[in-house]
């Protein structure tokens, strides 16, 4: 029998039982103790996940495990760095994890306490190594952090937000950050315009929608005619920014890479504005507009001369 789906399971019941946990609770790493259905898990199937490292399975595995972990942590803070060497270094933690279990369980004991403080501490510094600022921003005394906000909006409020007309937009189309369901992006490809969209997370991954770190995309130089960021690119850039990290030089090294990359006439239209590096942006090469979005924010459309 496969047991990949009981593993499925097992996890989704961890990621439920210690969801928004904030792990430096106390002063001290969280004990990410097992759910009962892990611990049934383990109890009845232990030949079944043993055969799965035996057949070279426990790769993909690792992967799940990873990205499971990714979109649980940018659940609760979308600023978080999960990728790149971060995520590597994540999946060098659920590696360490899935070794543990299978050591154990050749072993033939039943004993999973110490493995499961240990990958609590695992955790914890990851965090501190990857994103120390979670640590100051939740401090030890909340047993239990706030998730953000961090929703996904329809094409239209996009369009009207970022000020685009579909019938005179420039391709081909850049959406940095599209979000997880690509919406915009697949509402541009079906009016017949070549748009492309990139994100950390992508459900359903089309040839035109690329699962990837936005710091980390190969951008070509002249050749995007439109490119957007629609609460994502900037909102991250005024977070490093206003932290002082060094990711913020990262930002802004992007940021003139996605200038670059637009055509003669091509624009830049994103939300909310970064006054911090518009004030630089020499006239002569950049025309630069700005429009209320309600009473909140404004936006920022840079049109290349």
């Amino acid at each position: 029998m496969s047991v990949f789906p009981e593993i499925i399971k097992s996890i989704s019941s961890q990621h439920q039982q210690h969801k928004n946990l904030n792990l430096f609770y106390g002063g001290k790493s969280a004990a990410l103790a097992w759910t009962p259905y892990t611990r049934y898990l383990l109890a009845t199937y232990p030949k079944e996940i043993l055969q799965l490292n035996t057949d070279g399975l426990t790769a993909g595995l690792v992967n799940y495990l990873t990205e499971q972990a990714q979109l649980a942590f940018c659940a609760v803070n979308q600023y978080m760095n999960v990728s790149g060497a971060a995520g590597e270094s994540l999946k060098a933690v659920y590696r360490a994890l899935l070794e543990d279990i299978i050591r154990i369980l050749k072993s033939k004991r039943t004993d999973f306490g110490g493995l499961e403080e240990l990958h609590g501490e695992r955790l914890t510094q990851w965090l501190l190594q990857t994103n120390p600022f979670v640590r100051e921003l939740n401090g030890v005394n909340q047993q239990h952090v706030q998730g953000v906000v961090c929703a996904e909006y329809s094409p239209a409020m996009q369009l009207s937000v970022l000020r685009l007309d579909p019938a005179t937009m420039k391709g081909p189309v850049l959406d940095i950050g599209c979000g997880q369901h690509a919406y915009l992006v697949r509402h541009l490809q079906e009016q017949g315009i070549a748009a492309t969209g990139i994100d950390r997370f992508i459900d359903h991954t089309e040839d035109y929608l690329v699962a990837t770190d936005w710091l980390e995309y190969p951008l070509e130089t002249g050749y995007w005619g439109t490119i957007i960021s629609n609460l994502s690119f900037s909102n991250h850039f005024l977070h490093h920014h206003q932290r002082s990290n060094s990711e913020y030089l990262r930002y802004a090294r992007k940021y003139m890479d996605i200038l670059a990359a637009l055509q003669p006439g091509g624009s830049y239209h994103y939300a909310p504005q970064l006054p911090m590096i518009e004030a630089y942006l020499p006239a002569d090469k950049y025309f630069i507009e700005h429009y209320s979005v309600g009473d909140h924010f404004k936006n920022t459309v840079i049109t290349k001369r």
